[in-house]
């Protein structure tokens, strides 16, 4: 019996399964993570990391984040994590308030200092707030990128920051990405 037959057989089968294989490790779904937990998570993470007392019951601005793309643009993802952001400070005692803030939060002023606009620092000085959530994400190909941080206004310095992602799953790009132009 000639056994070249079978071995050219099983050969040429281990291939094709073995690209099955490499087919389905890289187009197989991602999952979402749940967006709630993870904002909430980035808010402890946030208050841990605050390098000067925030008491509680201090107002908390908070703005949408922007696509770190096109600092003009916030999708729903940003929308969405700065409401979560917003209901997560809320729980941790804070007075919380949503203003619609310019994107460009922070101007170079004439020294080169990148500062708070004066109507931006008047807007926030009149309703007395504490602090200001700022933050930006980036949509790559498997995850969505998030940077956040907690501006003290009275002196414009950045007390606390953290970073995550989250994998871009179905409901991600959806809310991280533009929508694709209809043909």
């Amino acid at each position: 019996m000639n056994k070249k037959p079978i071995i050219v057989s099983a050969l040429l089968a281990l291939t094709v399964l073995g690209g099955c294989s490499s087919y389905y490790r890289y187009h197989s779904e991602v999952k979402d993570d749940d967006l709630v937990e993870v904002s909430y998570e980035a808010v402890e993470q946030l208050l841990q990391n605050l390098k000067q007392p925030l008491p509680k019951g201090s107002l908390v601005v908070i703005n949408s984040l922007v696509n770190v793309g096109d600092l003009g643009q916030s999708m729903p993802f940003g929308r969405i994590v700065s409401d979560q952001i917003s209901s997560a400070m809320h729980r941790n005692g804070y007075r919380v308030m949503g203003m619609e803030l310019p994107t460009e939060i922070f101007s170079k002023n004439e020294a080169g200092i990148l500062e708070l606009p004066e109507k931006t620092k008047e807007a926030l000085d009149n309703v007395h707030a504490n602090a200001l959530v700022i933050g930006t994400y980036a949509a790559g190909r498997k995850n969505v990128y998030v940077s956040l941080r907690v501006v003290d206004i009275a002196t414009q310095n950045i007390i606390s920051t953290t970073d995550y992602s989250i994998p871009m799953g179905p409901d991600a790009r959806v809310m991280a990405l533009p929508p694709e132009p209809k043909q």
